[in-house]
C-alpha cells in the first residue's frame, strides 16, 4: 500500500509571505513616528511588510493592490498556484485509516510562449508604441511610477509555444514533489504525452525530477498523435469532426466589447497630460493583457511592467474572458453533449485503470488545458447555472480556469483502500476537489467510495462511450 508523507501539495506554490516584526520592533517604530511627524512616510516604510513570494523577491504589483494577488487571476495563463479546496470546507489530505493503493496523474504542461495568433496581438502594441516613439519618450509631464517605463521604449521578445524556462520548473518539481510525497506508487511504466512539443518537454521534465537523470533508461515515454487519425484521451477533440477551436468566439467578442473599452478610455485619460494624442485601443489593451500573462511565464512573477498598469477589477475581468473562452471550446459552452462525451474517454481510461488490480500503481498522462477541462465536463464537476457573455461575472462560479487548469495544473486521481472499503479521491492542483457534484455522496475529504462513483449518471454515462460508436457519432459526425 502506498504511503504518502503529506498530500500533493508542494508544488511551487505562490503565495504571499508577510514578514512581521517582533513586538519590540513595533513599539519601537511606533514611538519614533509619534514623535517624528515629518518622517512618517520613511517609517512606515522601515516598519511596514513587505510582500515576498517564496524566493524573496519583491512583487510590485501586490504592493499596490494590496491584498489583490494578480498572478492568481490570469485565467488559464495563470502560473501554477495551489487553490482553496472545493468547496472550502473540505478538509486538505487523505482520511485517516486510507492508504493510497493507485493513481491516475492528468497534467498539463508548463508555461509556454504564447500562441501565434496572442503573439500577433502583443506585437501589434509593440508596433504602435514603436512607431511613436518620439511621443512616447518625451512625457510633457511626470508619468504615473506604473507608467514610467514607457519612456524607455518597450518591444516585445516573446517566441510561439515553446516551455519557457519557469515551465520547466514546475514540471520537474512536480516530478520531484510526486517521487517524495507517495514514495510506494513508485512505478516503472509507460508516460504518455501528447505530441505538442511543449508537452513532450514537460513529460521529459516530470520524468527527470520523478525518475533522475536516468529517466529514459527507467520509464518509456511514449508519444500520441495529435491529429484526426489518433484516438486519444489526451485529445479526444482532434478526432471530432464537428468541434472547432472556434467554438464560443462570439461570447468572447461579446465580453470583450464590454469590458475592453472602458479600460482603454481609462489609460489614455491617465497619459493624456503627458502623452497628448496617446490613443491606446482595445486591442491594445488586450496585447497589454497578453503581454502581462506571457512575459510573467517566461521571464516569472514581477517581470512584466503591463501588469501594474491594471486595475484589480480589469484583471478580474480579463479573467473572465480567459473563462469564457475555456469554457467555450473545451467545456459546457460546447453544442449539445459534445463535452460530455468528449471528455468520457479520459474517465473511462482513468476509471478501469483504477479498479484494476495489480499492474503498475501509476499512470501518468501529459496534454492540455483542453484535457482537463473535458474531464471535468464529463463529470458535471465546476458546473455553473448561468454564465453570461455580457457579464457581470460571478466572483463565486465554479468554472475558474485559473484554479482549475493554470500552466503546470494537475489532476490527481487516487485510489483509496480504506481497510474493507474502497474510495476514490481528486486532487486538483494540490487542493482536494470534493466528487460530490458527480452524484456520489462524499466525505469530509471530498472522496467517495469507488461503487458509489462508478453508479453515479455521469460515470456510466461515460463509460458507454467509445470512439465512434453510437453516442460519438451523434455529436462529431
Amino acid at each position: 500500500m502506498a504511503t504518502e508523507k503529506q498530500d500533493y501539495q508542494s508544488y511551487e506554490e505562490i503565495h504571499i509571505i508577510t514578514h512581521r516584526r517582533p513586538k519590540t520592533h513595533r513599539r519601537y517604530c511606533l514611538a519614533l513616528i509619534l514623535g517624528l511627524v515629518s518622517g512618517a512616510a520613511l517609517l512606515l516604510r522601515f516598519c511596514g511588510s513587505k510582500p515576498t513570494t517564496l524566493l524573496g523577491s519583491i512583487w510590485p504589483t501586490t504592493v499596490r493592490h494590496g491584498e489583490f494577488n494578480l498572478y492568481k487571476h490570469l485565467g488559464h495563463r495563470s502560473p501554477y498556484f495551489v487553490p482553496s479546496n472545493t468547496p472550502e470546507t473540505l478538509l486538505s489530505g487523505t482520511p485517516p485509516g486510507c492508504t493510497v493503493s493507485k493513481a491516475f496523474l492528468v497534467h498539463r504542461h508548463g508555461s509556454r510562449h504564447p500562441h501565434a495568433g496572442e503573439l500577433t496581438i502583443i506585437q501589434n502594441l509593440s508596433y504602435y508604441i514603436n512607431n511613436n516613439s518620439a511621443l512616447f519618450s518625451d512625457p510633457q509631464s511626470q508619468l504615473p511610477d506604473v507608467w514610467s517605463f514607457l519612456a524607455e521604449g518597450w518591444n516585445s521578445t516573446l517566441g510561439v509555444d515553446d516551455l519557457t524556462a519557469s515551465g520547466r520548473k514546475q514540471l520537474f518539481d512536480h516530478g520531484v514533489a510526486l517521487r517524495l510525497h507517495y514514495p510506494d506508487l513508485y512505478t516503472e511504466a509507460d508516460v504518455l504525452a501528447g505530441e505538442e512539443d511543449r508537452v513532450v518537454e514537460s513529460a521529459r521534465w516530470f520524468m527527470d525530477g520523478y525518475y533522475g537523470r536516468d529517466s529514459n533508461a527507467t520509464a518509456t515515454l511514449s508519444v500520441v498523435g495529435e491529429n484526426d487519425d489518433t484516438v486519444s484521451w489526451i485529445t479526444p477533440h482532434y478526432t471530432c469532426e464537428k468541434w472547432d477551436e472556434g467554438f464560443g468566439a462570439d461570447k468572447l467578442s461579446k465580453w470583450r466589447s464590454v469590458y475592453l473599452p472602458p479600460i482603454a478610455k481609462r489609460i489614455n485619460d491617465t497619459l493624456a497630460k503627458a502623452y497628448p494624442g496617446v490613443d491606446f485601443t482595445s486591442e491594445h489593451v488586450h496585447g497589454m493583457l497578453y503581454a502581462c500573462a506571457y512575459e510573467t511565464a517566461a521571464y516569472g512573477i514581477g517581470s512584466s511592467s503591463w501588469c501594474n498598469v491594471f486595475l484589480p477589477e480589469e484583471i478580474l475581468d480579463n479573467e473572465y474572458e480567459s473563462d469564457l473562452q475555456m469554457r467555450g471550446f473545451a467545456g459546457y459552452g460546447l453544442p449539445g453533449e459534445m463535452g460530455t462525451v468528449l471528455g468520457s474517454l479520459l474517465v473511462s481510461n482513468m476509471t478501469g485503470f483504477l479498479e484494476k488490480d495489480g499492474g503498475p500503481k501509476l499512470s501518468l498522462g501529459f496534454g492540455h488545458d483542453k484535457t482537463i477541462a473535458l474531464g471535468l465536463t464529463a463529470l458535471g464537476l465546476a458546473s455553473d447555472k448561468s454564465y453570461p457573455s455580457t457579464g457581470p461575472a460571478d466572483p463565486d462560479r465554479e468554472w475558474q480556469a485559473g484554479k482549475l487548469m493554470p500552466f503546470g495544473a494537475s489532476m490527481f486521481w487516487k485510489r483509496l483502500d480504506c481497510g474493507d472499503e474502497r474510495r476514490i479521491q481528486l486532487i486538483m492542483d494540490g487542493a482536494n476537489f470534493g466528487l460530490g457534484e458527480t452524484g456520489c455522496k462524499i466525505d469530509k475529504y471530498g472522496s467517495c467510495t469507488f461503487e458509489d462513483f462508478r453508479k453515479t449518471a455521469a460515470v456510466k454515462a461515460a463509460l458507454k462511450v467509445t470512439h465512434d460508436n453510437k453516442r460519438w457519432k451523434k455529436v462529431c459526425r
